[in-house]
């Protein structure tokens, strides 16, 4: 089978790869339906997340249907439609038990290399064995089509992940930097908690009307400062959460400034490099920070939303190209060409 794979020298390749084969009774085989392109596979690609091997198979987003069961297999059969988390989890060791399923001893996130877990072969390809699948996986219901089902696992789930570490009340304020995929998934969550207003900072226009679409106050950085911006706009009182979806230590600085005294910064942008922490001053307006990897156990409940109605991911699906055409495809979304803001791969 063909599989987008890292090479040498950051680069990406299709190339032929061995169709994998269940190991564990309680395992699943999912035939790949739709797999999307995330900003994390273009940091692998240039030696951003370290102890990915040269030869794995690249991608952590996608739906498909199952065509092969462990015999310990007891909620899924042969034909069912499923979304997948970014990882898989065992739900026993101790940190799955403690309910931080993103750091489980036994898992890992498909493609992520050695720190994430070996032997996980990522999902820009045909075919992915799925361990711990009752755990897991998560039935997509038939009036969800694989465009929004795709989104579930990882954009939804993370943006959710940061609103809820955020601690959102309801009547807050919040300001969301960075309107890219995760951001748009956490813009998406926030409402769920009842805020008063969400603001949402980004330059560039498409991600800016999306978000306009999705209820935010947009705060355009192309005509100043975005605190600034914010402060005028609240009248001084800035916002009761920030949330950092890009990874940059720019926007994470104006994350801190961003929220009154007491305040909240949820971050779920991914950061290539060190970033320093001004705690000389934060410490004289108690402002509290989450961080780390996100906890990605509500697919289902998210998956909810959508069958019901209440949240559609359609408008996040801007590109669609054949597993063939998969280097064309990351071209596109590496480059930002084309207004693009997700890209699916269809084996």
């Amino acid at each position: 089978m063909k599989a987008v794979v890292l090479q040498e020298g950051n680069k990406f390749g299709l190339e032929e790869v061995p169709e994998p084969a269940l190991k564990k009774n309680d395992d699943v085989m999912v035939q790949v339906t739709a797999a999307a392109i995330c900003g994390s596979d273009v940091h692998a690609k240039h030696g951003l997340i370290p102890g990915i091997p040269i030869g794995t198979i690249m991608g952590h987003e996608f739906v498909g249907k199952i065509v092969e069961v462990g015999s310990d297999v007891t909620r899924f059969n042969v034909g069912d439609r499923v979304a997948v988390p970014p990882g898989c989890f065992c739900g026993i060791c101790e940190a799955c038990r403690r309910g931080e399923i993103q750091y489980c001893t036994n898992g890992g996130v498909w493609g992520g290399g050695e720190m994430f877990g070996p032997d996980l072969q990522g999902a820009q390809t045909s075919y992915v064995r799925v361990p711990f699948a009752d755990r897991c996986l998560t039935p997509i219901p038939d009036s969800v089509t694989d465009e929004q089902a795709v989104f579930v696992g990882d954009v939804f789930s993370t943006g959710y992940y940061a609103a809820l570490e955020g601690h959102i009340q309801t009547g807050d304020t919040v300001v969301i930097f960075g309107c890219g995929p995760i951001g748009l998934g956490a813009l998406i969550s926030a409402w769920q908690f009842g805020p008063r207003q969400v603001f949402a900072v980004d330059l560039l226009d498409n991600r800016l009307d999306l978000a306009k679409h999705y209820g935010a106050t947009v705060i355009d950085i192309r005509q100043g400062d975005a605190v600034e911006q914010l402060k005028e706009m609240t009248g001084g009182r800035l916002a009761d959460v920030a949330i950092e979806a890009i990874g940059n230590p720019v926007t994470f600085g104006q994350s801190l400034k961003s929220v009154r005294r007491g305040g909240k910064v949820s971050v779920i942008g991914l950061f290539p490099f060190q970033v320093e922490l001004p705690i000389h001053e934060l410490s004289f307006y108690s402002i509290k920070i989450s961080m780390g990897l996100a906890d990605v156990s509500h697919v289902s409940e998210l998956m909810g939303l959508i069958e019901s109605g209440r949240v559609d991911l359609r408008p996040l699906a801007t590109h669609e190209f054949p597993l063939e055409q998969a280097m064309d495809a990351y071209e596109l979304f590496e480059n930002h060409k084309d207004q693009c803001l997700k890209v699916l791969i269809k084996p």
